[in-house]
């Protein structure tokens, strides 16, 4: 017993002593002075992982990893991130010798005793944990972006720790595996499992690793002697063959295409796609297994132009990260924009070829300039490049900014560079970086050797500081001036742009360009009739229209033949309304108008988004219900006029939404209960459970059991199971509604995300007339917890629809009073909620024209 003692004092001591010297390190989650010390003390990596995966949700999953390092010092420990409980570790071995380890704010921590300085090779045995495996009676997939693969499995979890990766997988005889290696062994273990190893991956971040087990089919094609695999569960048949042809062509099209722009070839083993129903995002850049969300890739029988359109785009934007992020990764996930802008930057580049009668500035326009704004018009907008401190809030980093503002700044550094100097440098960054790490710096320092310009400076204004400027064009002296203010502050800061106005003299429209160097500077001898500030994808800003300008916009902007223009004068228009220099009740008529008068279905698809949005958000119920014949009115007519089936579905798909009368209520209870077509559009299963769902928001006549009728003949597994989930807060019985709002604070009845942000989009819908404002605290509660638990995107995503239905002084005193009972509340969230709370702020005014 004595001897027993002095050895467990001895161990104690150890581990007191290795985390004596770790103190300041071991914090919870990834802290960046823990992985600057890991970067110079570790490399070489290489873990193979082996883990055996049961046939049912409720049997916990047994695993190993065993992972080969090279440590430089054996002074200190060695830190593995894990997140778990003591016994969920079974069995810690350094190299063959059973090791005494401690469990310290969320790291596994092993003495430098039991280390060799030079190769290791450490063994752990252990139960994963749950935190990013998305667990389903057929299937399972990780999801460990951004930083939650030590939610599952012991690592060291930074981006700039890259090491190969191999596995070897038990599972069910029926099921099959996708990692990011190739299937190399399979072996039967028993009567009913089988076991198959993987060849080793190139060197990857841990945010990359990824397998997907379960009931998955396979298409494979074969091109160039690349062979590509489809992994799915679509049953429709039908939805399968007429998706497959298009899906490869685009992949094998967009690898094409960037191996000729950086001259590269193909930079991993294998690429195979992953198509996972109800995926938390719309696809995720696993090398060799890229994830994407089904539905996204299976498409209804008659789509719209921006369905297709999108598809091409997320394939290219996954295919174009296997160079931008998983060849050369960022060193820290502060710079995570540097992947998410060069993916979005070549995968709009990418589909111009596979689009070529698509006007591809007006796509650019539209895709980026709405979703950019509607961050950076808030004054908790944040900047493209971000402080991170500890990993544990990298998901903050992800958001509009860096998907749809970055690609915008980097529309600029192509015209100032050339786009062929860009391409010259971006070569020689992957060339340089190939199977590594780099910085933003890194990139601008390699850039500026091929640029005239100050591209550091630059850099500052437009990457390292949040907001936009306010544009205005202004008479003095009988002379036209154009000024530019930051939107929030008295500073002096200037962004360097170009933009192109155009000037209006007796109905004759004359574009100019114009490089805006200064606060204010002069444009020409005298004032235009009229001016419209921007008129294409180039200045980035609000625009301010001044009256006479705004007037002659708001009755013209259907009229112009040039499709861009239009598109331009539409956003920044948006922009006029959101400042208040135009009323909800004129801007939807410009926009019933635009309706009937617009056929090009890219500008009409950014009709019907604003549509919607000014009808549901910016209007009171008083303004919809005088607005809403005239609307239905407009968009059934346009439905019969127009020819293709594509624009057809999109008009059917906005009227939906904005019916109010009781003829529009009619007409929808037909189409969705008595399944009668419209317009000859075949609408699919997922159209159609939308619209039941639009039907029983809006409908008093339908009983509470209505969705679950509905969904009894839905053939769709996902679709049906979502309606099921949704159903009750459809309900006329408050405790039903108050009963699901409760359970949502259980983890389980939040693992299907997109489902739970659906049901509270139509809880917090703005039909209710903020009736169900009184789930709003408590959905403001629970928004850190969704953090800790939930994907990268759900925090967000869950602030934005919480909040989207409202416009009260009353919703924002909550909000207020929220902050003030939690004065340490996380900053990153802090900033996501106040984003949201703007435009809350904004149709507070807006409603009471």
């Amino acid at each position: 017993m004595k001897t027993l003692l002095t050895s467990l004092l001895i161990i104690t001591f150890l581990i007191s002593s290795c985390n004596h010297d770790q103190k300041k390190s071991l914090e919870k989650g990834v802290s960046k002075e823990l992985a600057e010390n890991r970067f110079e003390e570790i490399s070489d990596i290489a873990y193979h992982l082996e883990m055996n995966i049961p046939d049912s949700i409720n049997i916990p999953i047994k695993a190993k990893a065993s992972v080969n390092l090279t440590k430089k010092d054996i002074t200190t420990p060695l830190v593995f991130d894990f997140v778990s409980d003591p016994d969920h570790v079974i069995m810690v071995r350094a190299n063959n010798e059973k090791v005494y380890f401690s469990l310290e704010n969320e790291h596994l921590v092993i003495p430098g005793n039991y280390l060799k300085e030079g190769e290791n090779n450490i063994e752990i045995e252990f139960w994963m944990g749950e935190g990013a495996l998305n667990r389903n009676e057929k299937y399972l997939y990780s999801l460990f972006v951004p930083d939650r693969a030590r939610t599952v499995i012991p690592c060291f979890d930074q981006p700039d720790l890259k090491a190969k990766v191999s596995y070897a997988i038990d599972m069910p005889k029926t099921w099959t595996a996708i990692t990011n290696g190739k299937p190399y062994l399979e072996e039967e273990t028993s009567a009913t499992t089988k076991r198959i190893t993987y060849s080793e991956s190139k060197p990857i971040s841990t945010y990359l690793w990824a397998f997907a087990v379960g009931e998955f089919k396979k298409v494979s094609e074969t091109r160039n002697g690349m062979e590509i695999s489809m992994y799915h569960q679509e049953k429709d048949s039908l939805k399968l063959s007429r998706s497959i042809a298009p899906v490869f062509d685009q992949v094998f099209h967009s690898l094409q295409w960037l191996e000729n722009f950086t001259h590269i070839k193909y930079p991993f083993n294998k690429y195979d796609l992953v198509c996972i129903p109800s995926f938390q995002f719309s696809g995720m850049e696993h090398p060799g297994a890229v994830y994407y969300r089904q539905e996204k890739l299976f498409l209804s029988e008659t789509p719209t132009q921006e369905e297709l359109l999108n598809r091409a785009q997320l394939i290219a934007h996954e295919t174009a990260h296997m160079w931008f992020g998983d060849l050369v990764t960022m060193k820290w996930f502060s710079g995570v924009w540097q992947k998410e802008v060069f993916a979005n930057f070549m995968a709009d580049k990418i589909v111009k070829e596979q689009f070529p009668n698509l006007n591809h500035e007006l796509t650019f326009l539209t895709t980026h300039f709405p979703s950019s704004f509607s961050v950076d018009r808030t004054q908790a907008a944040n900047p493209i490049e971000q402080k991170l401190d500890n990993l544990e809030n990298a998901s903050s980093m992800y958001g509009t900014i860096i998907y749809h503002k970055a690609p915008i700044v980097m529309n600029q550094l192509e015209k100032l560079m050339g786009d062929h100097m860009l391409q010259q440098g971006l070569r020689k960054y992957l060339a340089t970086y190939s199977y590594k790490n780099a910085s933003w710096a890194d990139l601008i320092k390699i850039l500026t050797e091929l640029s005239e310009y100050d591209l550091e400076l630059w850099s500052k204004n437009w990457v390292n500081e949040p907001g936009r400027p306010i544009i205005e064009f202004v008479e003095e002296d009988d002379q036209l001036f154009v000024k530019q203010t930051p939107e929030y502050s008295d500073s002096s800061k200037v962004w360097a742009q170009r933009i192109k106005y155009m000037a209006v003299n007796n109905n004759q429209l004359q574009t100019e360009d114009l490089e805006l160097l200064t606060r204010k500077q002069k444009v020409a001898d005298e004032k235009p009739q009229f001016i419209l500030p921007s008129v294409d994808a180039s200045g980035y800003g609000l625009f301010l229209f001044d009256p006479i300008s705004l007037e002659y916009a708001l009755n013209n902007v259907y009229r112009w033949q040039d499709d861009l223009i239009t598109g331009s004068v539409l956003v920044h228009l948006y922009e006029n309304l959101l400042h208040g220099n135009v009323t909800p009740e004129k801007y939807l008529t410009m926009l019933c108008k635009s309706v009937e008068d617009i056929d090009n279905e890219q500008l009409l698809s950014l009709v019907c988004d604003q549509l919607s949005t000014v009808f549901w958000r910016c209007s009171g119920a008083e303004l919809r219900t005088r607005m809403a014949p005239e609307l239905e009115e407009a968009l059934l007519n346009k439905m019969n006029k127009v020819e293709h089936l594509s624009i057809r579905r999109l008009l059917i798909k906005t009227w939906a939404n904005i019916a109010l009368t009781p003829q529009g209520l009619k007409k929808l209870r037909q189409v969705v209960i008595r399944k009668k077509e419209m317009a000859d559009v075949q609408l699919s299963e997922r159209d159609l459970s939308t619209m039941a769902m639009q039907l029983a928001l809006k409908d008093s006549e339908l009983d509470d059991a209505f969705l679950l009728t509905m969904a009894e003949d839905v053939k769709d597994e996902d679709v049906r199971g979502m309606m099921e989930f949704v159903s009750p807060v459809f309900s006329k019985d408050d405790a039903v509604i108050d009963a699901f709002v409760e359970g949502l604070s259980n983890l389980e009845n939040r693992k299907k995300e997109n489902w739970v942000l659906t049901a509270m989009a139509f809880i917090h819908h703005p039909y209710h007339q903020e009736h169900n404002i009184k789930y709003l605290n408590a959905a403001l509660e629970l928004t850190k917890t969704i953090k800790e638990t939930g994907s990268l995107f759900f925090p967000m995503s869950w602030v934005q629809v919480t909040l989207r239905g409202y416009g009260s002084a009353e919703a924002l005193k909550i909000v207020g009073y929220f902050f003030k009972d939690n004065p340490v509340y996380p900053e990153d969230l802090k900033a996501k909620i106040l984003q949201s709370l703007d435009m809350v702020s904004r149709v507070r005014k807006m409603k009471r024209f």
